[in-house]
């Protein structure tokens, strides 16, 4: 059985490379952007790769393939585009889609984020078959996948997308010995969040738990380029944190450093008198860590804020 897969995402570079290699793979969807991966790899690879414009029906591009190419399933792997209902049931087997989420849990184009940031201790890889409604048909395979303490978001993204080719394997199997069942998702446990916004990267100092501080900055780590503090009035990127414990050391409000020292690092206080070690930061110049902030003169007592914090105080 041959396939085509439809990608604009990374993620689906060793799925890609697995079924190049068995002979599977008939052709690569993908939308033409800059530094696509997935353009790059396939002309490496000789691997035919329909780069869509914007001029045609993206739906009659890949209808034009389908009937080039005569395959039988497609796989959609990270690829923003909502396919219409026709096109999906070209193919005999349909069109299938991999999602990183239990399914129904956690529907939407973020679930990595939400789930690191929600501090999920699980998280899966879904097969489902394709509906008119994202991320609802049916299921055909699923796995449920442990989420690592303090693991960002690129290390669980690269993770899972190793572990996927695996799991896509078995399904594609299934499909292609015809030994399958397709399952109906829960409705009652169904729930969709949504796209990322610039104010769900913001630490809220006052209201979040270093746990909770520390979650964001992992959901953030590295596609949306850390959360998001202020120090002295300038915008910064908090990119890495890690928990800390000190002794003897309370009353602090959140956001104040307790502790810049060159040898140490920076402390940070947090909600209920927990602390997080500052690690790495970015502003729009560079990359800092912590100890370099310290020897620029960073000292104990200044205070991280958040937006609504920053303006009260510049107003």
């Amino acid at each position: 059985m041959k396939l085509i897969i439809l990608s604009n995402h990374i993620a689906a570079l060793p799925t890609i490379n697995y079924f190049h290699e068995k002979g599977y793979l008939a052709a690569v969807v993908t939308s033409f952007v800059q530094q696509n991966q997935i353009i790059k790899f396939c002309g490496v690879n000789g691997i035919n790769c329909l780069q869509l414009n914007n001029v045609d029906s993206f739906a009659e591009q890949i209808n034009n393939l389908l009937l080039d190419t005569n395959v039988e399933l497609g796989l959609v792997f990270g690829f923003s585009k909502k396919l219409p209902d026709w096109l999906l049931q070209k193919p005999k087997f349909g069109f299938f889609n991999v999602h990183f989420s239990l399914l129904p849990a956690y529907r939407g184009p973020a679930p990595l984020f939400w789930q690191i940031k929600n501090g999920e201790t699980f998280t899966g890889i879904t097969i489902h078959k394709m509906s008119n409604s994202f991320d609802s048909g049916a299921i055909l395979h699923q796995q449920q996948v442990q989420l690592r303490t303090e693991e960002s978001f690129g290390a669980l993204n690269n993770r899972l997308s190793l572990m996927a080719v695996g799991v896509i394997a078995e399904a594609f199997n299934m499909l292609n010995n015809n030994d399958y069942t397709l399952t109906d998702q829960d409705e009652h446990l169904s729930f969709t969040l949504p796209s990322v916004t610039q104010q769900d990267l913001i630490i809220d100092w006052e209201n979040q738990t270093a746990a909770e501080i520390m979650n964001l900055v992992n959901a953030c780590n590295p596609v949306y380029d850390g959360a998001i503090a202020f120090l002295d009035g300038q915008e910064i990127a908090i990119v890495e944190v890690s928990p800390a414990i000190i002794n003897d050391v309370n009353g602090y409000k959140p956001g104040t450093i307790v502790y810049a020292d060159g040898n140490y690092g920076l402390f940070v206080a947090c909600k209920y008198d927990s602390f997080l070690r500052i690690n790495v930061v970015r502003n729009n110049e560079c990359i800092l860590s912590g100890h370099k902030l310290v020897a620029l003169g960073l000292k104990t007592g200044a205070s991280f804020t958040n937006n609504a914090q920053n303006q009260i105080i510049t107003n």
